[in-house]
């Protein structure tokens, strides 16, 4: 798939959103990437893109992990009460 065609990319972006229900994702047709936005706490705030899905998902599950606010924990890095 060309990420040219705009119709086709935008409906992988719906499929990733329908599995990935944690992340809004969109093909930015201007930018030619697909961007990811959690809906989640994370512990700073970042966007995720890729000119491919299949380079997306990847650093999705990367920055989930590495950055996901955990229960407790202020979303920023602070702690609860601080």
């Amino acid at each position: 798939m060309e990420p040219a065609d705009d119709n086709a990319c935008r409906a992988i972006a719906e499929k990733i959103n329908q599995i990935r229900p944690q992340w809004l994702v969109i093909w930015g047709c201007y930018s030619r990437l697909f961007w990811a936005y959690p809906l989640f706490d994370m512990d700073r705030r970042m966007l995720v893109h890729a000119s491919y899905p299949d380079a997306l998902i990847p650093r999705m599950d990367e920055a989930e992990h590495r950055f996901r606010a955990r229960p407790g924990q202020h979303p920023h890095g602070r702690h609860a009460g601080e």
